[in-house]
């Protein structure tokens, strides 16, 4: 009978942890089911039962992406044979910042697996302070980044600066 050390335990239940939150978000795709009213607006619904029955004879099924760690998978190997690299696209993210948060997570996760496996109190608290200082310059990295916000702030301030300029010369 062996006994696990308390360190290699606490990564083992972050392990099914993590591996959990994927498997639980990897649903099937739901069918979804576009109809045309008669005011001639296209509505898309989930739910088949919520369609009037007269429109249910002029009901199409739309395609949609696969979610889940699935469709996670796919759109990761697609990015690595690309010349984007690993670079996971994120919502309303601009590519430079989607790649500051990539980098970093992908760091951050080494420095966690440095934390637990390490013996050397010193690596460990060298893999802390990383961790540390990476949570506190990505937000400004993405902040500063070309797409950011306070690039939109900068280019709003020059083109509202330039309006007033305009009014102020046709004033004269």
């Amino acid at each position: 009978m062996s006994l696990q050390t308390p360190r290699r335990s606490s990564t083992v239940v972050l392990f099914v942890a993590l591996f959990s939150i994927l498997a639980v978000t990897s649903a099937e795709t739901k069918p979804l089911y576009s109809y045309t009213d008669d005011k001639g607006t296209r509505i898309i619904t989930d739910k088949y039962d919520k369609i009037p029955p007269a429109y249910r004879a002029k009901v199409t099924a739309v395609e949609q992406e696969a979610d889940g760690v699935i469709g996670e998978i796919g759109r990761v190997s697609g990015l690595v044979g690309s010349t984007k690299r690993l670079v996971i696209p994120l919502p309303g993210m601009s590519f430079q910042q989607s790649k500051i948060i990539t980098y970093a997570g992908i760091f951050g996760l080494l420095c966690l697996v440095v934390m637990n496996f390490s013996r050397s109190e010193a690596i460990r608290a060298l893999a802390l302070w990383c961790l540390v200082l990476t949570g506190i310059c990505v937000p400004v990295l993405v902040y500063i980044a070309d797409d950011g916000a306070a690039a939109v702030m900068k280019n709003k301030a020059a083109e509202i600066q330039q309006k007033q300029q305009d009014r102020l010369s046709h004033a004269q």
